[in-house]
């Protein structure tokens, strides 16, 4: 089997490249698979994997090799409309993809649910991290406690704020505690009245030294119930708590449907929405050492099994042998969507139109509030 792997981010900003397609193209090569990673060889593929929707890689594959089983992984969610209907408001881009692909890859099943409308198959991944030089931490009792959060700047930013930030707040107010925020553009990042916080820049090579000073991880994903009609919130998976699991590091985190399969409540995460959620959590995981010895060493067992390189480059080549057993789609290849200036109008349009409808919620909510 030949395969190919395109993605246009690097290996030290975009976890999802390193895993899926740098780390990914090693793993197959190891397991005695031909893969390409970025350029193409002179063979046709069996099958390729492009990173987001990028059509004009999709079409450079295509007529490279055109019987090959075409697959996009993290393909946003192809503007189907939020309510569940099967009507969908697609970019040019998007109805591209649709036409001249043949499966989608994901990393969680209600992202895997608002896609089977796209009537394309549509496969599970998950997000994994390598064993080694992994240690799970001891927790003894502390007068001096480090919460840490790592990850996308803009969880942070958007989704700890401000249920999260009062909570640790008042536990800063009880306790001598530390914020370390791992980020890019850390300086960017806010920071909660009354919380000794240190901003530390992300840099792939000192990260593993940086996490394991953690004594709990806040991972939150959504500040209130009501953003769980956004599709891009309500099909992230808890990757960021596995990756601290790894290193035995409890967290408090959001109840995602994908967090709820994945982890437990009281066993290998604390689940919290609510200011009053938030502070329970965190003064449960401060006070109670034994509790986050608990839930680190149950949270490293549970990734072991589930969430390692290994376990995720057997589903990876199942998912291969699978899609190659399956009839290609008819293709409707035609040009890849152009952003050349004579699209420019039609794109300054979309644009104009999406935040008409931003203002005009916006607008009608203000009424609805007052």
């Amino acid at each position: 089997m030949r395969v190919y792997l395109d993605t246009n981010s690097d290996i030290v900003t975009s976890p999802a490249a390193r895993m899926w397609f740098y780390q990914m193209r090693d793993n197959l090569i190891a397991r005695g698979i031909d893969v390409d990673l970025n350029h193409l060889g002179q063979q046709p593929y069996d099958v390729a994997i492009v990173h987001w929707i990028r059509p004009e890689i999709i079409d450079k594959v295509l007529k490279h090799s055109p019987n090959v089983h075409m697959g996009v992984l993290n393909p946003g969610y192809l503007g189907l409309r939020s309510g569940g209907s099967s009507n969908f408001d697609n970019s040019d881009n998007e109805v591209y993809a649709l036409n001249n692909t043949d499966f989608f890859v994901v990393t969680g099943f209600p992202w895997r649910d608002l896609l089977l409308q796209s009537e394309k198959r549509v496969y599970l991944t998950i997000d994994y991290e390598n064993l080694d030089d992994k240690k799970i931490k001891t927790h003894i009792l502390n007068d001096h406690i480090v919460i840490g959060y790592h990850g996308n700047p803009l969880h942070f930013k958007e989704d700890f704020f401000p249920h999260g930030a009062n909570a640790l707040k008042r536990i800063a107010e009880e306790f001598d505690v530390t914020l370390h925020v791992i980020t890019r553009n850390a300086k960017s990042q806010p920071r909660v009245d009354g919380v000794d916080t240190h901003l530390i820049e992300y840099d792939l090579d000192t990260f593993g030294e940086e996490i394991q000073k953690f004594d709990i991880g806040i991972c939150p994903v959504f500040s209130d119930y009501s953003q769980l009609a956004d599709p891009l919130k309500f099909i992230r998976n808890p990757n960021r708590v596995n990756t601290l699991l790894f290193y035995g590091i409890p967290s408090v985190t959001s109840p995602l449907p994908q967090s709820c399969q994945d982890l437990r409540n009281g066993e290998t995460v604390l689940f919290a929405v609510s200011e009053e959620g938030w502070y329970q959590a965190l003064r449960l995981l401060v006070t109670q050492p034994e509790l986050r010895n608990r839930i680190g060493r149950a949270g490293r067992e549970m990734v072991e099994k589930r969430f390692s390189t290994e376990h995720a480059t057997d589903l990876f080549i199942e998912m291969l042998k699978e899609e190659v057993q399956h009839p290609l789609y008819f293709k409707r290849k035609g040009p890849p969507p152009s952003t050349s200036p004579k699209s420019m109008p039609r794109l300054i349009k979309r644009l104009l139109g999406q935040l008409k409808r931003v203002l005009t919620i916006r607008k009608t909510k203000k009424i609805h509030d007052s």
